[in-house]
């Protein structure tokens, strides 16, 4: 009788554990930047009973209550890990399986920062199914996308890029702001001037550019007597070596 208390108690709770709760149970520790402490470590740090994982709660209180019961559990919860990360290896392979999804995602890694107005044109699908693939992209962790004041560009997730190189790549995008972070790349500063008759625009369409590039640390502005002058910010400069090259392809629009 108790045994089979025991067993409806475990049901009820297993039917109660969350796919990937076990996973959080799992932990691995590693020197940092290897350190070794030259001492024991401190005293333990009490936490409470609801921040314990739940497979130890479970284990506890079976190891009490029915302790014949340990091992089943035990094994259980580590299918339950396996099953989660194996069904996350077949869906990010499964993800690619669509022509029009990888050749989304093609796409996206030869040219990032790229626009969802680019993906239409260049890939030759409408605007629903692309948003469909790129929601299913990002679902499976393949796919992340950055915003820069409205403009919403597409990136491979693989941490490639720091979040200043996703903002220039987004306005490398753009034909007029590529073609002021070229020139300020071959020149140390230009003022806005300076700027407007190379690209043959208006002062203040430059001015609008320069406003948003500095917003996001792509660009510095420093007094040269009476007149601004602009250059790029050192991260920017570095940056611009390894993507500038790689990112010819046509601007989408001159802004």
């Amino acid at each position: 009788m108790r045994n089979r208390a025991a067993a409806l108690i475990l049901i009820t709770l297993l039917s109660l554990l969350p796919a990937g709760a076990a996973a959080e149970s799992s932990y691995t520790v590693t020197s940092a930047g290897g350190f070794v402490p030259d001492g024991p470590p401190g005293d333990a740090v009490p936490i409470e009973w609801w921040q314990v994982p739940v497979s130890i709660l479970l284990s506890g209180f079976l190891s009490i209550h029915a302790p014949e019961l340990v091992v089943v559990v035990n094994i259980l919860v580590l299918l339950n890990i396996w099953l989660f990360f194996g069904y996350r290896r077949i869906a990010k392979r499964a993800a690619l399986e669509h022509d029009t999804r990888t050749a989304i995602y093609d796409r996206i890694v030869a040219c990032p920062g790229i626009h969802a107005g680019a993906l239409v044109r260049d890939l030759g699908v409408n605007r629903g199914t692309l948003q469909y693939h790129l929601e299913r992209l990002q679902e499976f962790g393949m796919v992340t996308a950055a915003s820069v004041e409205g403009h919403t560009g597409y990136f491979e997730n693989r941490q490639k890029y720091s979040a200043l190189e996703e903002k220039m790549l987004i306005h490398l995008r753009n034909r007029n702001a590529r073609e002021i972070l070229s020139i300020l790349h071959a020149s140390r500063a230009a003022s806005r001037r300076e700027l407007a008759a190379r690209l043959g625009i208006a002062g203040p369409s430059v001015s609008w550019h320069m406003h948003r590039l500095a917003a996001d640390g792509i660009v510095e502005v420093e007094k040269d007597g009476r007149e601004k002058r602009y250059l790029l910010a050192d991260a920017t400069a570095a940056a611009l070596k390894r993507h500038l090259p790689a990112s010819g392809n046509r601007g989408e629009g001159r802004g």
